[in-house]
């Protein structure tokens, strides 16, 4: 409402009901349609059956969304500085591959994990190197290390499992805080980290310029070169952490654990989440809810009693909407600008 020129009181007929402005709002919110397709298969599988929202069905949702959000954490900042990594599956496995043999040689397991996450550092490095010396593209630069990281660790273990790992080490995978898996508390963790970095620190605002403009961004003082191969480095250094995760988790180091199955699935994650093919937006917040999706779709499946197979072709349709949604939004931006 507003008064006129006779200060009598006159109705503004565009202003919206405060509840209605705030529907609007929220409904407007980019967390909204994933959060509403979460709480859709949560429904549909409770009424399927009970079991699906109960405490234990619950925390293994969490638990099994651990290895995709901690990769996608990294990989949210590697899409938002405009990169790609497609290795950290074969990543993933390399360094949890190379710590369990070191601990396995009587190495202190603390001093293996270092280890294993500097050859993930390493390699992320490598993949900068190949992108920014090389002048390969990135996606072309990462699938090749994606390839050759997976065949050494297979020569590394003959294909097979490292076992006899310490009780050190796997206590921290398989321990909890009360009935909360100590992963879940990791990967919250390493969650916030991520997001504080990204939206509230001037590394997270280069990694937005550089992935918005490179150019604009070089000529405002970002060391454009620097910056990514530390986005590369930190990409790779998180994924052997996670994959240090997951062998404390399961108590061996498995050849074949990571490779494509997860390097996709942590890439539709982030892009499902709202974060940018393109570069320039990136949301550790939404890489979590995409990473909640997947997890809750495979166990959805599981728990109505669907084949868990038929989840490829869930991620495959989700995907594909989440890359038109990028490129719809995009374009309504430059509309709109």
């Amino acid at each position: 409402m507003r008064r006129d020129e006779r200060g009598s009181v006159a109705v503004d007929r565009g202003a919206l009901p405060p509840v209605a402005a705030a529907a609007r709002r929220l409904a407007a919110h980019q967390y909204t349609p994933l959060v509403g397709v979460i709480l859709v298969i949560a429904v549909v599988a409770q009424a399927t059956d009970p079991v699906f929202l109960s405490e234990p069905n619950v925390l293994a949702i969490l638990r099994s969304a651990v290895t995709t959000f901690v990769i996608g954490c990294a990989a949210t900042i590697v899409f938002t500085a405009g990169g790609l990594d497609l290795s950290v599956g074969a990543v993933f496995t390399l360094g949890a591959v190379v710590s369990a043999q070191l601990m396995v040689a009587g190495w202190p397991w603390v001093v293996a994990c270092l280890v294993g996450i500097g050859v993930g550092g390493l390699l992320g490095v490598l993949n900068a190197f190949l992108v920014l010396v090389a002048r390969v593209p990135p996606i072309i630069a990462t699938l090749s290390t994606l390839y050759a990281v997976t065949g050494v660790a297979l020569v590394l273990t003959g294909g097979n499992f490292v076992t006899g790992l310490p009780e050190g080490f796997t206590a921290v995978g398989q321990g909890t805080i009360g009935s909360v898996p100590l992963l879940v508390v990791y990967a919250v963790v390493v969650g916030l980290v991520a997001h504080v970095v990204l939206a509230h620190t001037r590394f997270g605002y280069d990694v937005k310029a550089l992935g918005g403009n490179e150019k604009a961004a070089r000529s405002n003082g970002v060391r454009t070169r620097r910056l990514t191969v530390a986005v590369y480095a930190l990409s790779g250094a998180v994924a052997a952490f996670a994959g240090l995760l997951f062998a404390a988790r399961t108590g061996a180091a498995d050849p074949q654990a990571g490779g494509t199955a997860i390097t996709l699935q942590v890439i539709a994650a982030v892009l499902v989440g709202g974060s940018s093919l393109f570069g320039g937006i990136g949301s550790v917040g939404g890489t979590a809810l995409g990473a909640l999706l997947f997890a809750g779709i495979q166990n959805a499946l599981t728990v109505v009693g669907i084949d868990p197979l038929y989840q490829s072709i869930v991620i495959g349709v989700i995907l594909a909407g989440a890359v038109s949604a990028d490129s719809w939004r995009r374009s309504r931006a430059f509309r709109v600008g």
